[in-house]
């Protein structure tokens, strides 16, 4: 069974169109590796830390080339 961040970052990505490429190089990490730990097989708590916090950062990314009226409040 996957844990819930994982679904929580998958779920994310889709909404914001990031794809996992993306988020791997934000992260630092090959795409390879981040499809593994995505699929629950490597990681840790240093690893979903830096994952979020590179998901976070692109969305803003995102949200900000949104034009205002788009935007939800």
């Amino acid at each position: 069974m996957l844990d819930s961040w994982i679904a929580d970052v998958v779920g994310r990505m889709r909404i914001a169109e990031i794809s996992n490429s993306q988020l791997a190089k934000e992260c630092g990490y090959a795409a390879t590796y981040l499809s593994t730990v995505l699929h629950g097989k490597k990681g840790n708590a240093n690893t979903r830390d830096c994952i979020m916090a590179a998901l976070e950062r692109l969305e803003k990314k995102k949200a900000a080339r949104l034009p205002v009226d788009e935007k939800e409040e």
